[in-house]
Formats: C-alpha cells, sequence, structure tokens
C-alpha cells in the first residue's frame, strides 16, 4: 500500500582531485529507486582517515558510517565489517561513478554524480510552533497494559468538550506524524483540523516512538486492537466529546478502520484516505502491476514477472495461514515455462536467482502479508452505516480511485447507509499531493505535503457531521 519500506543500503563516497574551490565536504548524490541518498567525504579524503557518512536527505534516519579505499579511478566503500558493500568507477572527469552496490548476496547498479551541496528537501507545510491551539504529548496502555502507547493530542482550546479524530496510519512501522521523506503528513492533518475546532490523536506506531508492542507476528487485525485502546484513551479525557470521536485512516488505515468500526459502538464518522474497497489479492496484483509499469520495466519483463506474482499470491491466498508456504516450487516452473534468454536478463537463473526469490518468499510468509492477501472489505464495510467520507487520489498508483472508490460505493450502498461520500481528487496521488504522474519518484520531490484542497475537503465534511 503506502509505504514504501526504509532503506537498509550500503553507503558510498568519492573524491574530486586537483580542486581548488572545494568546501570543506563534498558530497556524491544519487538514487536507490526512487529514494535520494547522499554520500559526504572531507575534501581530501588523503589526508583523514578515509571515511565517510551515507544519508537519505528525504528521510528520517541517522547517518551511517563508511570506511573507503580509493585508487586513482575507483572507489571501495563498506560500512562496518558487514556484507554491504559500494564498489565503482570514476568516469574521466572524476565527476560521476558508476558502479553497484551488494547487500546479502543481492547486487544492484548505482550511480553517484557529485554535487556542489546535499539540500535537505522544503517542507513549507510542516506546522512550527507556537500553534494557537493545546498540544499535549500524550502516554497510555491498552487493557490489559501489554502495549504501551505514545502519541500527541492537538485540543482547539480546554474550555469545552469538542469532537475528535483519532488518526490511523498506513503500512510499515510509521511514527504519529505518518513521515515519509520528511512530509509530516498527520502533523499537517492534525494541525488543519485542530485550527478547524477539531480534536486529533495521532499516535505512533508498534515498534516506533514511545509505542512497544510486537510487529513481527502483527497484522491489520492487531493493529485494529490498537485503535480501540486509542478511542477508549479519547473518551477518559473531559474534553473529548465521546459521543463524537472519528477515524481517518490512510492507506492501510483504510483496512483497519472498518474492523474497528464493527467492534466498537464509539465511532461516529469515518474518514477513508486512499482507503480499500477491492480484496487485498486484487490490489496486491494492480498495484504491483502499476508501479511495475512506472518504474519503466519493459515491457516482455512486466509481464513475465506479473505472472510470477500472480502465481505466488494465488499460492499464498490458497493455503492455511497457520502453515508455511512452500513458494520454490512455483517459482522454479515459472522460470522453466519462460525463455532463457528473459530469466537471464531478469538475474534470475541459478542460485542467484533463488535467493533472491527467497528473499520475497520469506516477505510473503509474514502474517501481516498472508492476511492482507486473504482481506476482503465486503464484510465489514457491508455493515458500517455511520457517515463516510472516501476520498482517493486519481494519480495514486498503489491504490488506484476507480476500483478502490467503486468497491467501497457499492459496499456502503449494500450495507443501506444514506449519509456517505466518495470523491476522487483530480491531481493528487497516494500521498493526496498535487503530482504530476503519482510515481512514487515524485514523493520526496514535490514539497506540498498534502493538497489544500484535500485538507479542506475533510475539515468541511468533518464540520458537517458534528456538533460543536
Amino acid at each position: 500500500m503506502k509505504r514504501i519500506s526504509l532503506i537498509a543500503i550500503i553507503c558510498l563516497q568519492a573524491w574530486i582531485a586537483n580542486s581548488q574551490t572545494a568546501p570543506d565536504k563534498l558530497f556524491w548524490e544519487g538514487y536507490v529507486s526512487y529514494i535520494r541518498i547522499v554520500l559526504e567525504v572531507p575534501r581530501d579524503i588523503a589526508t583523514h582517515s578515509s571515511k565517510g557518512v551515507f544519508y537519505t536527505p528525504d528521510m528520517l534516519g541517522d547517518t551511517v558510517q563508511v570506511k573507503l579505499r580509493v585508487t586513482n579511478d575507483s572507489l571501495i566503500a563498506i560500512e562496518g565489517d558487514t556484507e554491504r558493500v559500494f564498489s565503482g568507477r570514476f568516469n574521466q572527469n572524476k565527476n560521476e561513478i558508476k558502479g553497484t552496490w551488494q547487500i546479502d548476496g543481492n547486487s544492484e547498479p548505482l550511480t553517484l554524480k557529485a554535487t556542489t551541496a546535499a539540500m535537505r528537501s522544503h517542507r513549507p507545510q510542516t506546522p512550527v510552533p507556537p500553534f494557537p491551539y493545546v498540544s499535549e504529548d500524550v502516554e497510555y496502555d491498552n487493557s490489559d497494559r501489554s502495549i504501551h502507547f505514545g502519541g500527541t493530542l492537538t485540543l482547539p482550546n480546554k474550555a469545552q468538550k469538542f469532537p475528535s479524530v483519532l488518526l490511523i496510519t498506513g503500512s510499515g512501522q510509521e511514527d504519529r506524524d505518518e513521515t515519509l521523506f520528511g512530509h509530516k503528513i498527520f502533523a499537517v492533518i492534525a494541525d488543519h483540523l485542530t485550527r478547524n475546532g477539531i480534536a486529533v490523536l495521532r499516535v505512533d506506531d508498534r515498534g516506533v516512538g514511545k509505542t512497544t508492542g510486537d510487529v513481527i507476528d502483527a497484522t491489520s487485525a492487531d493493529f485494529a486492537k490498537d485503535v480501540l485502546a486509542g478511542i477508549d484513551y479519547l473518551k477518559s479525557r473531559k474534553e473529548i466529546d465521546s459521543k463524537q470521536i472519528g477515524l481517518l485512516g490512510h492507506s492501510e488505515g483504510g483496512v483497519i478502520a472498518p474492523l474497528v468500526i464493527n467492534q466498537s459502538h464509539d465511532v461516529a464518522f469515518f474518514i477513508s484516505m486512499a482507503g480499500v474497497g477491492v480484496t487485498g489479492m486484487e490490489l496486491g496484483k494492480k498495484q504491483n502491476g502499476n508501479m511495475l509499469k512506472a518504474s519503466g520495466m519493459p515491457a516482455d519483463r512486466l509481464a513475465a514477472f506479473s505472472l510470477l506474482m500472480g502465481r505466488l499470491f494465488d499460492e499464498v491466498y490458497k493455503t492455511d495461514s497457520s502453515k508455511n508456504v512452500e513458494l520454490l516450487p512455483v517459482f522454479r516452473a515459472w522460470r522453466s515455462s519462460q525463455p532463457s534468454v528473459l530469466i537471464d536478463s531478469m538475474k534470475m537463473a541459478g542460485a542467484e536467482g533463488e535467493r533472491g526469490m527467497q528473499d520475497l518468499f520469506e516477505r510473503l510468509n509474514l502474517p501481516w502479508m498472508r492476511y492482507f492477501i486473504k482481506y476482503d472489505p465486503e464484510p465489514l464495510l457491508s455493515k458500517i452505516t455511520i457517515p463516510v467520507l472516501a476520498i482517493n487520489g486519481s494519480k495514486d498508483i498503489q491504490v488506484s480511485a476507480k476500483e478502490n472508490l467503486e468497491g467501497i460505493r457499492r459496499l456502503l450502498t449494500k450495507a443501506g447507509n444514506k449519509d456517505f461520500e466518495i470523491i476522487e481528487v483530480p491531481g493528487v496521488n497516494h500521498l493526496f499531493q498535487t503530482a504530476k504522474t503519482g510515481d512514487l519518484s515524485e514523493y520526496a520531490q514535490i514539497e506540498e505535503t498534502v493538497s489544500p484542497e484535500v485538507l479542506e475537503i475533510i475539515s468541511a465534511w468533518i464540520n458537517k457531521h458534528v456538533k460543536k
């Protein structure tokens, strides 16, 4: 769905010879998939300890120290004592390094280009104090005290009771602000809503920030229990109108919220942002094809890989959730059915291909993924009769608007819901940024965090459905 795993890649460094105007530090920039990486080194690494740092300026994360081995025409960078290694060769002008990075036996091409500065992306919508409202860091536990939660509650003021919204992040471990590529999506939404008279609770996901709890074995059903604990916390606050608590779910949050609503009578309304109205199986296949196509993958590879992923999804779907799925035979059968020249071009031949696929199999076997592939929204959405706003972006290639909004419309109609609104917002992507293509590579490049039009749609709809 959203989210886009954050990186575990190796680091690289470099060097410019015969430069009389170079700054104290030199910067090299490249992309691994859609993620911008920067390598920072001393101006004259020969007089230093041949060390540098690697970081991602558009994302959160610590810098990583690397050791360098530099010759006149080549560079090798190693992260600690690990198997993560970059090796490349300088071009003639020594302003570019073309090479590969390796991690756990897998390799990928990477080109780094010299740049005068490593600018961090501008995020003008990020809220900055002082705020014209109350912003309070809060902590609470679930009913059996097995999980401790940390979050932020924003209140228009403390003079009266307010309607409130609990924000639910998409897939992956996210902080309370749903920070992606430096964009603090939930902080922007909370700021806008609170300025418009609505209290907002946003919470760190399990294993992030102040929140504890198991992540590896958790599924969307487990995260729904976390949201229920958040609702209980809101009900405990004297500033919150307990009869006007709503949920806003982004991406997977649009899967989690219906699970919550079917277990609780305390949810007054629901906003689905890039939510899901089709089965997980259908969404996964569509998403995979859209993203591979957007990456520029050649048509023959796209067709072959889509076929493979479809077969793997089918195999996971039909297997009992209590059992591990044996996927290697499926891969081998697929590989033998494809032209050898295609398999070689995709680096899926022999032991190397099987190692790469084994990594994929392990991800497909995770409880979260198996739950997602088997997810069916019909038993949930067809029972929701509270007010619902469902918005998806026309340029979303992760959760495409047409079929998901139509699915939500169909199921809410089946529920007999008399108060729902379905909106396909033109020109916005999965993060609800105003976008050109919707490709994942734009997420970090776009300065806008959330379209002001989308923010106004949400706040106007909520204020239409609550009493103050």
